[in-house]
């Protein structure tokens, strides 16, 4: 008598386990029926845009009203804006459960045109390729001469072949300098028809010469401190490819 009490106990000792297991598998399907049931988009709320419209966005990112709120892939979604949307470079999604998804997006803005095959293109002060633009918008932005994008394509990241004398990584560092000086907007084009040395068209009055390899944050300061010494009314040449790296020289226009 004893010993079948015993086997019985042993019998459901050995279910423990798995009854556990159906009981863990049953609630994540509860949980699962519930966010599928009770969790569905009903309103999307855009912000930080200007360029595109809420319903543009809206339309890109693919989501639709009812869609699962807590399931859906919100890389996949940010990827799409990302790349469809050139004028967007940052993207953040958020949940407001139950039923609202929050899509806040950074526009950025065009700065260079640059050539490309048979088109010139616009591309912001990271190196992210926006649109083609014709000859005379072009010149509306800092235009990059003796350069040429190369396999350009609408949200791509700027390519230099390997004869240009400045890589895509340091023009790019050119570009964030400039920001950061606040001297991009005066700065009208960058040409690096020459192997040595390029040269900047700045504040409409002075032709800058500087090398490929040159501390920008270092020449730039260097460059405002040379221009504030100069008159508002004087215009020419201002080198800083001398052999003494702190000299700055000016050769006004005749």
């Amino acid at each position: 008598m004893a010993h079948r009490r015993r086997n019985r106990r042993r019998r459901r000792g050995s279910l423990g386990p798995l009854l556990r297991v159906l009981s863990v598998l049953l609630t994540a399907v509860a949980v699962v029926a519930a966010l599928t049931l009770f969790f569905k988009v009903d309103q999307v709320v855009v912000s930080g845009n200007s360029r595109y419209s809420a319903e543009e966005i809206i339309e890109v990112s693919g989501v639709e009203q009812g869609d699962n709120l807590i399931l859906m892939d919100k890389y996949h979604i940010a990827e799409k804006l990302y790349t469809e949307l050139p004028y967007i470079t940052e993207v953040r999604i958020n949940r407001k459960l139950p039923d609202v998804l929050m899509v806040e997006v950074v526009e950025t803005q065009a700065v260079a045109a640059i050539k490309g095959g048979s088109s010139t293109w616009l591309m912001d002060s990271g190196g992210k390729l926006l649109e083609v633009v014709s000859a005379s918008m072009a010149k509306k932005y800092i235009t990059l001469e003796g350069l040429t994008a190369e396999s350009p394509a609408i949200s791509g990241k700027l390519k230099l072949g390997e004869e240009s004398p400045i890589s895509a990584q340091r023009l790019l560092e050119l570009m964030q300098a400039l920001k950061q000086w606040g001297m991009l907007e005066k700065t009208t084009s960058l040409d690096a028809s020459d192997p040595d040395y390029m040269v900047l068209s700045y504040d409409g009055r002075f032709q800058v010469e500087m090398f490929y390899d040159a501390d920008f944050d270092f020449k730039l300061n260097c460059l405002q401190a040379a221009v504030a010494q100069l008159e508002p009314n004087e215009t020419g040449t201002i080198r800083m490819t001398m052999k003494d790296d702190n000299e700055v020289r000016f050769i006004p226009d005749k």
